[in-house]
């Protein structure tokens, strides 16, 4: 379809690209309404495009269907872009892409994947991307010249004093991208006024720019599309909002399947967002697709493989310069340390005979030592035998109080035995008067019930003659009857008295016997017991004095002298073994040190 067609009313489009005002909007009262009129005209632009797109037939056009690719901006795009809350999320795809077309040297170095691209950028990117990428000259677009007073500019925001002038100049001179110039050499009606001639190059490419500039470069000839066979190639919700001139520059794509840019760019979508800013990972990888896709690889290979070839060359020049300095290194180490060996033997040799003249003192003086011990031990042989005399007259004199002692025990056992008697003696006094207290304890019950009788027996008839008297009757007892009464009294009362008397006696007579008996033999065995324990006390304490003294004097002498004999024969003995061991294994080390160093030097000369 002609390019020309989605300018169809361009008085219509005048508030989306051109610096004109209507004078209409400069009447006071008509500010407002202007602006709804332009917002509604704005609304109603896509439709007009989309209805003048379908009425166009092919053949009034030179250009090809979708060819230019649109470049008109919408109003979205117009606004300011804020700044970016929520970074856009950058797979890695974008990056290797991006980081590929940055050694190619179409992009710059400090462009970052998740920054949005303009419009400037895309274009630049697109012009050298086809130089650097496309091996056929046919398919390359060339940066345009300028020459004053003959060259008709493409856009009027775009001038040669623009540093891409040549680039944007370039796609516009090529009909790749709608223009002036394309829309001068197409079959555009009379009437129609075009005063949108911006290309707004610091507004930030649209989805739909991205596709449509990329397939018109790519592809030759675009396919016919209507909305219907729009909707079933791509399935988009929002097909009414796409540009309709880049609806065959959509299908085109999308039929590369996998590989094509809205998959690879935007993922799986059923809403295109035609105006919606793309990033410069999205363009990286739509500057990746088709006929670069290949060189791009290629190049990244041969990139990669001139890198580790580098890489190669530099790590063999390194490890060359590495081994040689490591051989030098072995080479002085080694020399060192048969150097440090040999001043080691040196210096072992003299410790060896400072070591010997040092044992040999050291044996003369053991020597010494041997005849001074040997002297004292036969000086404490004398004192020891002096001890032995001493314990055994200490040992008469033991002897003679164990007899002593035994004596005593015999004394001892006969005071036990007479206390023995004497303590049964006192058990059956003791029993003697339990029974003397029964008895008497029994003929005081019988003296009490007599008296109780007596008194009784007094009472009646106490009774009997006051009862009498109370009568008349005058009772007079007799003198010899009172007495005998009395008497008869005072004689069962002395017989009783008697008896309990003589119980008394004899106890207490038992009971001084008993007293007198107890502290004699008290005080006799307490004698005898003091006078044994103090015998046995000082006859125990000197023993253990003797025998202690004795002993520990005995054992410590001999004891010293067997250690002091022992300790200086086998510190001789070792030091003889110790000095002649240690001269032997020194030599030996000296010898062998000495060989091996040899062998090494030999061996090493031989190899170099």
């Amino acid at each position: 379809m002609p390019d020309y067609t989605e300018y169809g009313h361009a008085d219509q489009l005048l508030s989306f690209g051109s610096n004109d005002v209507s004078t209409e909007a400069n009447k006071p009262g008509n500010g407002v309404e202007t602006l709804a009129s332009n917002q509604n005209e704005g609304a109603d632009e896509l439709e007009n495009q989309n209805s003048l797109y379908e009425s166009t037939t092919p053949d009034k056009s030179f250009a090809s269907s979708g060819i230019p690719a649109p470049t008109l901006l919408s109003a979205a795009l117009q606004v300011r872009t804020g700044q970016i809350m929520v970074p856009a999320a950058v797979d890695p795809a974008q990056a290797s892409a991006l980081a590929a077309l940055q050694v190619l040297k179409v992009i710059e170095p400090d462009a970052q994947a998740g920054d949005l691209c303009t419009r400037r950028e895309y274009a630049r990117w697109l012009v050298v991307a086809s130089n650097c990428l496309s091996r056929n000259t046919s398919s390359k677009v060339y940066p345009a010249m300028y020459i004053e007073n003959v060259t008709e500019l493409a856009f009027d925001d775009i001038t040669p004093e623009d540093f891409d002038f040549p680039f944007i100049q370039g796609l516009a001179e090529a009909g790749l991208i709608s223009s002036k110039l394309s829309r001068s050499d197409m079959n555009v009606p009379l009437d129609v006024d075009n005063l949108h001639n911006l290309f707004s190059p610091e507004c930030p490419v649209s989805r739909q720019d991205l596709v449509s500039w990329k397939m018109a470069l790519d592809k030759r000839q675009l396919p016919e599309v209507d909305k219907t066979s729009m909707y079933k190639a791509s399935g988009y919700m929002d097909v009414d909002k796409i540009n309709a001139a880049a609806w065959p520059a959509l299908v085109a794509d999308l039929d590369a399947g996998d590989q094509s840019i809205t998959a690879l760019a935007f993922g799986f979508t059923r809403l295109f967002q035609p105006d919606k800013p793309v990033t410069k990972g999205q363009v990286a990888l739509a500057l990746s697709t088709g006929d670069s896709a290949d060189v791009v690889m290629e190049e990244l290979a041969r990139i990669e493989a001139e890198k580790i070839a580098e890489d190669a060359v530099n790590a063999h020049g390194e490890l060359v310069a590495q081994v040689e300095k490591d051989l030098n290194a072995t080479f002085e180490r080694e020399l060192t340390k048969e150097r440090e060996k040999i001043e080691t033997l040196e210096k072992l040799a003299e410790e060896a005979r400072v070591e010997l003249d040092k044992l040999r003192a050291e044996r003369v003086e053991e020597n010494n030592a041997l005849i001074r011990g040997r002297a004292s031990v036969e000086s404490e042989m004398e004192v020891l035998s002096k001890l032995r005399s001493e314990v055994e007259e200490q040992l008469q004199s033991v002897l003679s109080k164990k007899v002593e002692i035994s004596f005593e025990k015999n004394r001892i056992e006969k005071l036990q035995t007479e206390i023995e008697n004497d303590r049964q003696a006192v058990v059956q006094l003791q029993y003697e008067l339990e029974v003397e207290r029964k008895a008497l304890s029994m003929a005081r019950a019988w003296a009490e019930d007599e008296a109780k009788k007596a008194r009784e027996h007094a009472r009646a008839l106490e009774e009997a003659r006051n009862q009498w008297e109370r009568h008349g009757i005058k009772v007079v007892v007799e003198g010899g009857l009172e007495d005998d009464a009395s008497a008869g009294v005072t004689w069962a009362n002395a017989g009783k008295e008697h008896q309990v008397d003589e119980a008394i006696n004899r106890a207490g007579s038992l009971l001084e016997k008993l007293k007198s008996m107890s502290a004699e033999i008290k005080v006799r065995s307490c004698h005898s017991l003091e006078r044994v324990i103090q015998h046995v006390r000082s006859f125990i304490s000197i023993l253990k004095q003797g025998a202690e003294e004795a002993t520990q004097r005995f054992t410590d002498l001999g004891a010293a002298a067997a250690l002091k004999a022992k300790k200086l024969s086998s510190e001789a003995q070792d030091n003889v073994y110790v000095f002649g061991s240690t001269i032997g294994d020194k030599s030996k080390r000296v010898v062998e040190d000495c060989k091996e160093g040899l062998e090494k030097f030999v061996h090493r000369f031989k190899t170099d």
